[in-house]
């Protein structure tokens, strides 16, 4: 996106969020949202749709292209029930394929991450080349009419995007770049490649994925959950949201004046990411990628959020802040605060998601209303059902579709 760009987009933004603050009520021609099940958070056979139809057929964000440094550095990814490995080819090129040796099925590598000069079968040693072609059979007499050529490890979708890998296990899925849509050319100026990594963590928490995304798709909780913290930053009422086509979406939410004169007044540390629009100090852009990652960014860096289901009822929540690389002690203490603050926060968030799944499960609540501030959240679980297949989805647990005309398009 050009600096031109830029500014025509931030100045699109400005005009949502002065309508936002001045609506009385929902827009005109906008649809009432119909409640949610909240079977859709507890049912067994639902999540196991939701696995075969979400997971195995999403683009998800499986790391970073610096860590896989050199050819045969490879990491293993299990976050779908599939086992994946990712390997950098004697070419430079980034592949992924099934983790599993095509005579047996027993793994090509133990490791979580590593280097190897080609990729061995745990069990017989059956040996694959770094481009997943089979090199090696112990005892080939034994294997007569064995056609090497069809037994190669099996190849998923593996592409990269401004320094961010990302796996696919649908081999007809849209291109990455498609399938992110508006979100590729809204996210350039950003300078992804050129980020690099400041902190990790990771939480298990007793809820179902969808609970816990539903959390970070709106900010009608604010005022009530981060009175301390991100109530004295974000103006709520203003929170201008886009949706997008394959379930992604952006909620764009102004800073107080109080709090954009605080930070005038305080120098900080760490170097901002060069040339973005001032819309990026005056609010705070966050944006959902469909299933599972949610970001919030700011100048200096911002994290990336992701949830993954374990069980129904549990999701292991990671989140990663990524920003220009530090150039100082002070800066790597400035991270760590940073880090800490935001752990302040996840954890406000995270107080309400394990009461809320008993409710749930309990049947004190039969279905969700949501209002026109949630409508991120109807979008979520609109393109789940669309991943599914709505003819699959049981009458009771279907979403009605509301919202496909009201997505923003390319230009």
């Amino acid at each position: 996106m050009t600096r031109g760009d830029q500014a025509a987009w931030a100045a699109r933004i400005r005009a949502q969020i002065a309508f936002e603050r001045a609506r009385e009520g929902a827009p005109e021609g906008f649809p009432v949202l119909h409640p949610i099940a909240t079977g859709r958070y507890t049912d067994r056979d639902f999540y196991d749709l939701e696995r075969e139809g979400v997971w195995k057929r999403s683009w998800l964000l499986a790391g970073r292209d610096e860590d896989f440094e050199g050819v045969g550095a490879f990491r293993r990814f299990d976050r779908t029930g599939s086992p994946v490995v990712i390997v950098r080819g004697s070419d430079g090129i980034l592949r992924a394929f099934f983790n599993t040796c095509q005579h047996r099925g027993a793994p090509v590598v133990r490791d979580d991450c590593g280097t190897a000069k080609r990729l061995r079968c745990q069990y017989h040693s059956w040996t694959y080349d770094l481009d997943g072609r089979l090199l090696q059979v112990p005892d080939r007499r034994d294997f007569p009419e064995l056609d090497d050529s069809q037994r190669g490890l099996k190849p998923i979708r593996c592409e990269v995007h401004d320094g961010f890998v990302f796996v696919n296990e649908d081999a007809a899925a849209p291109d990455l770049v498609s399938w992110l849509g508006p979100v590729a050319n809204e996210w350039s100026p950003l300078r992804g490649a050129a980020l690099r990594a400041h902190g990790s963590r990771s939480k298990r928490v007793p809820a179902n994925w969808k609970i816990v995304a539903d959390a970070f798709l709106e900010t009608y909780h604010v005022r009530t959950i981060h009175p301390g913290t991100v109530a004295k930053l974000l103006d709520h009422r203003g929170a201008a949201m886009g949706l997008f086509r394959y379930g992604h979406s952006r909620m764009v939410t102004p800073k107080w004046e109080a709090a954009l004169e605080r930070e005038r007044a305080t120098a900080h540390p760490l170097p901002e990411i060069p040339g973005l629009d001032p819309l990026f100090r005056e609010t705070n852009p966050a944006y959902s990628l469909f299933p599972n990652l949610i970001t919030p960014l700011d100048t200096v860096g911002f994290p990336i959020i992701l949830f993954w289901p374990v069980d129904p009822e549990t999701t292991e929540v990671t989140w990663t802040f990524y920003g220009p690389p530090t150039e100082s002690a002070e800066q790597e203490q400035a991270w760590a605060l940073l880090l800490e603050i935001f752990d302040t926060v996840m954890a406000e968030d995270f107080m309400n998601l394990e009461p809320m799944q008993r409710s749930i499960a309990s049947g004190a609540l039969g279905s969700i209303p949501l209002g026109y501030q949630e409508r991120r959240i109807y979008h979520l679980h609109e393109e789940i059902d669309r991943c599914i297949g709505r003819e699959r989805v049981p009458d009771a647990l279907r979403v009605e579709p509301l919202l496909e005309r009201f997505w923003e398009r390319p230009a």
